[in-house]
């Protein structure tokens, strides 16, 4: 049984290890550093949509303030390297996190007593008082002017400094495994059970002793933990950041639709959104943006998440047991019809 077990189990990560190795080799097939850049910003949004997806996909707790988690790491770790001498930021990112933390306690403690659709309208008026703070005290975070690096020379892994594009590719996706391991690890722990429980049904979880308030405020951090981590190598790899683009209600949306178009509440669907999303919108836009204003691309992109919303709600992920049974079953009638062949 226990073999059984382990050779289903290694038959799974066979896809995962076999995606991995493309992704580690791709920059090897494109000379031009822009396909390394669409790719760089997959991987940045698959472990955004990671971190949306813990809460929202496996809570059903939709959350649309995943953008304040993300800017509190961005605009930290920035801020200390441009205030305090230049502080790392392999040092800056945990006081990144710990300022999240501390922001996703006061939201989910009002928060958190709601449910259904005011629990995501109340996440929402949070995340535009965070934006329009970050706005009115622009003398410490640079208002609408946000902030922005010095022109930065040289390579320098502890200051995450590089002159090409490739350096923060494999950091952007080494940050994507993080966020995929540390997401397998929340659902098999007890948290992850008790997360569960609470979405299928929150009344039988607390007769049998479940603290609703204190698992979704449990989740919260760990998510925003993620969105911060995040958002702190973003902040080094772009040079600069601003409240309209990091911390703007349009980059929640962007964040959860990875999760929705991939799929909600799978390991992997997130990681799915975020490679069909950002490519296609990148195409869209490459060859579309002479076309209705240059918005010809966002309509096709909105198409095609009103499309998968309408007839496979569950995420394009759901299509890979179809085809993996199809293609059972085309090997599995060449094998019998060899086999007849060979009876007769």
């Amino acid at each position: 049984m226990t073999k059984n077990l382990t050779g289903t189990s290694m038959k799974k990560l066979i896809p995962a290890v076999v995606f991995l190795a493309v992704l580690i080799a791709l920059p090897n097939f494109f000379t031009k550093s822009y396909y390394t850049r669409v790719a760089m910003e997959a991987c940045y949004f698959a472990s955004l949509g990671i971190a949306w997806n813990i809460l929202s996909g496996y809570g059903r707790q939709t959350c649309w303030c995943a953008a304040s988690f993300f800017a509190c790491g961005a605009y930290t770790s920035m801020l200390m390297y441009l205030r305090l001498n230049e502080v790392s930021p392999f040092l800056s990112v945990f006081v990144g996190m710990a300022v999240a933390c501390v922001l996703a306690f006061i939201i989910g403690l009002p928060c958190f007593k709601l449910s259904g659709v005011f629990f995501s309208i109340a996440t929402i008026a949070c995340a535009t008082i965070f934006r329009n703070l970050l706005i009115v005290f622009n003398d410490f975070t640079g208002g609408t002017l946000g902030l922005a690096f010095k022109i930065r020379t040289g390579n320098n892994l502890w200051l995450m400094s590089f002159e090409s594009t490739l350096p923060y590719y494999y950091i952007a996706l080494a940050m994507m495994v993080i966020a995929i391991v540390v997401e397998i690890l929340f659902v098999r722990s007890k948290l992850g059970y008790y997360l569960q429980a609470i979405r299928d049904d929150q009344t039988a979880a607390e007769s049998l002793g479940v603290r609703s308030s204190r698992v979704k405020m449990g989740t919260l951090l760990v998510c925003a933990c993620l969105l911060a981590a995040t958002g702190t190598v973003y902040a080094f790899q772009v040079g600069y950041i601003d409240p309209n683009v990091v911390a703007s209600h349009d980059m929640s949306i962007r964040i959860g639709v990875m999760a929705i178009l991939g799929g909600m509440g799978t390991i992997w669907g997130p990681v799915v959104g975020a490679f069909i999303a950002i490519p296609m919108l990148e195409v869209a836009n490459n060859y579309l943006s002479t076309v209705g204003g240059g918005g010809a691309g966002y309509a096709m992109y909105g198409l095609l998440i009103v499309l998968i919303v309408l007839f496979r709600p569950a995420g394009v992920i759901s299509l890979w047991a179809p085809f993996v049974r199809w293609v059972k079953g085309l090997f599995g009638k060449k094998d019998t019809a060899k086999g007849g062949a060979a009876k007769s």
